[in-house]
């Protein structure tokens, strides 16, 4: 079992995982956000949503908001 620590709206949380990893897209899923709606930024870059996570990793969610 994995852990990443993910932030997102200014707050931590943590999210599990089964196996050596999990790729962005899975993890926009389990936090029930649309790819085409939030970016994922490990180290100051962004990931492609087939990049894969690893235990321990730590990233930062950045939803998108429209204000038309």
């Amino acid at each position: 079992m994995g852990k990443i620590l993910v932030e997102i709206d200014g707050k931590e949380r943590e999210v599990e995982f089964k196996g050596k990893g999990i790729r962005v897209e899975k993890l926009l899923e389990l936090l029930s956000l649309f790819p085409e709606t939030a970016v994922v930024v490990k180290e100051g870059e962004l990931l492609c949503d087939d990049e894969l996570l690893r235990d321990g990793d730590k990233v930062k969610v950045v939803v998108a908001t429209s204000r038309g």
